[in-house]
């Protein structure tokens, strides 16, 4: 006879089969995975859209702090906030790889745990390429620019008038109309590399002192006075762009006392710039150039953890197929 309704009723609570035959466990019924093992497999996007989204956002923070003011204005706690996040990435591929991520959770034979990995070292690979990037824009770009704005900008100095002690703290120098370089008067310093100084200077009277110096370095032969660095045959130029880096500046400060040895000239607080046509917008280039640096990178490590993503789900889709 044919099981009345009750009776169908009580056969489904009770129809639990194991066995050899394989049989169906009603406790494994709803709860799916990235892929669902049978005939017909479909993904989970949650896990695809979290491993783009988070590591992606991780580089861009990451970038972002050491590559901007608060690099420059807060060094120490940058560094504190920025190695923070990698302690937390630390303690995310700690769970990943113990498979105890509530977002990823999903049945012991499927192919989660993949994923978690896939996560981990993705939030890795995005701390590492974000801090060496903004390191390396902030030592290119933005750095220098909070150096030279923390310093006075000057216009129509003469150099022939000025001394090196009234502009202790110029960043931007536009020296008077026709100001030019002294060639005859130029020297260079050799260690490894030749360090290039040539003196700034406004007429044809020699100065009192020669205080203000143009420098470059690999642009000279060192053993005659042959400078012929950045703009030192433009005529065009006649500003400067203060040298910020300390360790170059000893130096130069040798390569001027080897020139007051050779001719016999004078330099009691001697300066040093880059040679500029325009200086002022050198200056303002380099802020440009490091938010251009920043936002291509933004847009294209997106991008490229898409790719990833994509490559991700096509490896585990083959892997769950068998």
């Amino acid at each position: 006879m044919y099981p009345s309704f009750g009776e169908e009723k009580n056969f489904a609570h009770q129809g639990q089969y194991t066995g050899s035959f394989g049989g169906y466990d009603g406790s494994m019924s709803f709860n799916k995975g990235v892929f669902v093992p049978g005939p017909r497999k479909r993904m989970n996007v949650v896990p695809m859209i979290v491993c783009t989204l988070v590591p992606w956002s991780l580089f861009v923070l990451v970038f972002g702090i050491m590559a901007f003011s608060f690099h420059y204005l807060q060094p120490t706690i940058s560094t504190l906030v920025v190695f923070g996040l990698l302690a937390l990435v630390v303690g995310v591929a700690v769970k990943a790889f113990a498979g105890r991520l509530k977002i990823f959770a999903g049945m012991a034979g499927e192919r989660e745990p993949s994923w978690l990995i896939f996560f981990a070292l993705s939030l890795f690979l995005a701390w590492v390429v974000g801090f060496l990037q903004g390191s390396a824009n902030f030592s290119a770009n933005t750095g220098r620019y909070y150096d030279i704005g923390n310093l006075n900008n000057y216009t129509n100095v003469y150099p022939n008038r000025m001394l090196g002690q009234q502009l202790l703290d110029a960043g931007v120098v536009a020296f008077a109309p026709g100001s030019q370089l002294d060639i005859k008067h130029s020297m260079g310093f050799k260690n490894q590399e030749v360090y290039c100084v040539a003196p700034i200077v406004f007429g044809a009277t020699p100065p009192a002192t020669y205080d203000f110096w143009a420098v470059g370095t690999g642009c000279c032969s060192g053993n005659q006075p042959d400078f012929h660095c950045s703009n030192s045959n433009n005529p065009q130029a006649s500003g400067g762009i203060r040298l910020m880096n300390a360790g170059d500046r000893a130096y130069y400060r040798l390569a001027v006392q080897q020139a007051e040895a050779t001719y016999n000239i004078k330099a009691s607080h001697p300066l040093f710039f880059r040679w500029e046509v325009e200086p002022s917008k050198q200056v303002e280039s380099w802020m440009a150039d490091g938010q251009r640096n920043f936002i291509s990178w933004v847009l294209s490590y997106l991008l490229f953890q898409l790719f990833l993503v994509v490559v991700a789900a096509f490896v585990f889709s083959k892997i769950g197929q068998h």
